[in-house]
């Protein structure tokens, strides 16, 4: 039975990620900055046919990282997957940006993420055992846009890191993959598009019309994590067609 760290577990994409993997049959830990904030989750039926536990994992911390992973893989009894999902945005213009902003963003959407597989791979490298690592990017790394520039640029080197580290890890039976999401009606991005005319100008921009639901991004989690061994370095974007024009 395969086994999954998902990290920012607690809400949204995360969340979900989580419990389609373990409908799918996967062992899960579910990562978050503070334990408590998996309360609710860890109650998810969809949890009760399957090994799931919290793991308490700070993504600025690297001894953080570095106990969560291993938590995770002594809970489950070992571990083969990791789905870098945890983050946080900034809507910022680029001369307004601070020192911290920027290093808390990167810190958390690049920095964390790639320590986070370099322990996983770590782990298998050791076991000898093939492993999966996906990466939930962001249209905004594969494309411009005003006052999101740490962000995309985090998000950006997410879809490189995937390409680096699956060239890398190639001998050893590591894939690394990314998922690119458009804008995700999540609760969080529901409150953003209370306005009428927000969400129209946002949704006029992708060609099928519709923002693309969280089950559509964890499909494309469980798609890359069970995928054969050829499917490595690869960035799947699910936006309804907004970075194909």
């Amino acid at each position: 039975m395969s086994k999954a760290l998902v990290t920012g577990a607690s809400t949204g994409l995360g969340r979900e990620i989580a419990l389609t993997l373990a409908r799918a049959g996967y062992d899960v830990a579910l990562a978050d900055r503070e334990i408590g904030l998996l309360d609710e989750v860890m109650t998810h039926p969809d949890l009760s046919g399957v090994t799931a536990m919290p793991v308490e994992l700070e993504l600025l911390s690297e001894a953080s990282i570095r106990d969560g992973v291993a938590a995770a893989i002594d809970g489950l009894g070992g571990l083969d997957t990791l789905v870098n999902n945890a983050g946080r945005t900034l809507l910022q213009k680029v001369v307004d940006v601070t020192w911290d902003e920027w290093d808390s963003v990167i810190g958390i959407n690049l920095k964390g993420a790639y320590f986070a597989a370099a322990r996983l791979a770590e782990h298998c490298i050791d076991e000898g055992k093939s492993g999966s690592v996906t990466n939930i990017a962001s249209t905004h790394g594969l494309t411009g846009l005003a006052g999101r520039s740490v962000y995309g640029i985090s998000k950006g080197g997410l879809i490189q890191m995937a390409r680096m580290l699956a060239i890398e890890w190639a001998d050893a039976g590591i894939r690394v993959n990314a998922v690119a999401p458009g804008t995700v009606l999540t609760e969080s991005r529901q409150k953003l598009l209370e306005d009428p005319d927000l969400r129209a100008r946002m949704q006029a921009r992708i060609p099928t019309g519709q923002f693309p639901h969280a089950q559509e991004i964890a499909n494309a989690v469980l798609f890359l994590a069970d995928a054969g061994p050829s499917l490595t370095g690869q960035v799947i974007a699910v936006d309804g067609g907004l970075t194909a024009e």
